[in-house]
């Protein structure tokens, strides 16, 4: 968007509040680098989005692939499966009612709409129902009810028997299984509150009282970036490492940074060139530009890739 593009038509139809945050915290010059970055910031959110999502999938599903070996399919209602109390009772089971509930609600619309009987209702599987809890689930289920009271009745509960077969490097937060699943547990629920905050479309950065520039700002976004990267090395270190090589960790870092937030507030000081290098590239430039899309290439090994931004 060139700078002489008017934007004062475009501003009001963003909400006062929401853009005040920005105004306060990244202080723009003008309205150009106001817009500028809140739209960095829903990039911002866009290039995160998909590590919570890898987080809450490898979770869950590590989770559950552990407590289905040992106590089989639906293991939730399987008598073998012990809880300190009524399990009925505890916000876990809360959460398996209501991902069936919601699997029962979507087919009946769907009967509705189709003209349909909406009874009986299906018989949900295994699968299904997992597929359908949400986050919060699986941060209830680390909860000390579903731990053993005492090495006797190990078999019967789920930690600590698995905490190492579901936190393959649970050691590194602590030597202490309880201690360890305690920290794990705080951790997913601050993971949990930030996907929240982005799908509600909230600021992306951690308002706080040190956090009083766009440095202060991208420094908290890129420390919840690592915290999901370590959670995720924890569960799982080959999943981080897949992750890691299909650059998605590298690539929330080089959106969530202030050279990048300059590219999109306009501030951004240009990189210079020579003949020499225009020269070589403009076949490049030139296809990207034609095409509208990026020019992949390799050197030394690793992958680039060069696109117009505007």
């Amino acid at each position: 968007m060139p700078q002489n593009t008017p934007v004062n038509t475009v501003l009001p139809l963003i909400s006062s509040p929401r853009l005040g945050s920005y105004i306060v915290t990244f202080k723009p010059a003008d309205d150009h680098e106001l817009y500028g970055t809140y739209i960095w910031s829903q990039l911002a959110s866009g290039s995160v989005y998909p590590l919570l999502q890898n987080l809450e999938i490898t979770l869950r599903n590590a989770i559950d692939t552990e407590a289905r070996k040992r106590f089989g399919d639906k293991w939730w209602d399987n008598p073998r499966f012990h809880c300190g109390k009524d399990i009925t009772q505890t916000a876990f089971y809360g959460k398996i009612l209501r991902a069936i509930d919601n699997l029962n609600d979507t087919w009946q619309k769907k009967q509705r709409k189709n003209k349909k009987p909406t009874a009986p209702l299906p018989q949900w599987s295994h699968d299904q129902i997992i597929a359908a809890t949400d986050f919060s689930a699986w941060h209830f289920i680390l909860n000390n009810d579903f731990a053993a009271p005492d090495s006797s009745q190990n078999r019967h509960y789920l930690w600590p028997v698995s905490t190492g077969r579901v936190f393959r490097t649970y050691n590194s937060v602590s030597s202490d299984e309880k201690k360890a699943r305690s920290k794990i547990q705080s951790r997913v629920v601050e993971m949990r509150k930030y996907r929240n905050r982005l799908s509600h479309n909230e600021p992306i950065w951690v308002k706080a009282p040190n956090v009083r520039d766009a440095v202060t700002a991208i420094d908290t976004i890129r420390n919840k970036i690592r915290k999901i990267e370590s959670l995720i090395t924890i569960i799982s270190p080959d999943k981080h490492l897949i992750m890691e090589k299909m650059g998605l960790f590298g690539q929330a870092l080089r959106t969530c940074s202030v050279q990048e937030l300059s590219i999109h507030n306009f501030t951004h000081p240009s990189c210079s060139l020579t003949r020499r290098q225009k020269r070589n590239l403009r076949g490049v430039i030139s296809a990207a530009e034609k095409q509208n899309q990026s020019q992949v290439f390799e050197y030394a090994s690793r992958i680039f890739s060069l696109h117009r931004v505007r």
